[in-house]
């Protein structure tokens, strides 16, 4: 319980950071108009509040749970790593690293397609559909909407980057 709480305060306080780095960083923005920093700023906040309602709920749920505390000598790892947590981060992992190679189009599709078949998603004509208009969408929000420069890849995946915007 307490190195949870330490955790979760600790990173509230990076975010709280990373708030006010980004707003001094950044340029100032004209009236009515969100730039670039507005936008992370906003999941800092998020990301802060979703922080202090775990805490609260961690606090809440050890005072009911004191007696079936668990060490860490008591966790089962062969079964973290056959764990869909574990490949979900391993998923994540290959996504972040694949992006500048492969471009945010192909290889948020691929990532959708995995995380989705991961999560239990059997039907294969269901799994394209929505992982091709959950990449489609938020292509549009950041490109378009948000005016925010994707990665479009190297070599061969730019090209195919570049004749998918232009359909």
């Amino acid at each position: 319980m307490v190195i949870e709480l330490l955790f979760n305060a600790a990173l509230m306080l990076f975010f709280m950071y990373c708030f006010f780095y980004v707003g001094s960083t950044a340029p100032k923005p004209e009236t009515g108009v969100m730039n670039g920093a507005q936008w992370p700023q906003m999941l800092l906040v998020l990301l802060v509040v979703f922080l202090c309602i775990n805490m609260y709920n961690i606090f809440k749920r050890t005072s009911k749970e004191e007696k079936n505390f668990k060490s860490i000598t008591d966790i089962n790892f062969k079964e973290f790593y056959k764990s869909k947590l574990l490949i979900g981060m391993t998923i994540l992992l290959f996504y972040a690293f694949l992006l500048e190679y492969v471009g945010f189009i192909l290889s948020s599709f691929i990532a959708s397609v995995l995380y989705s078949r991961l999560l239990g998603e059997k039907r294969i004509v269901k799994l394209l559909v929505y992982s091709l208009l959950s990449v489609v969408i938020l292509y549009f929000l950041f490109s378009r909407g948000l005016d925010i420069m994707l990665p479009r890849g190297k070599g061969i995946f730019r090209d195919f980057a570049l004749l998918l915007e232009t359909i």
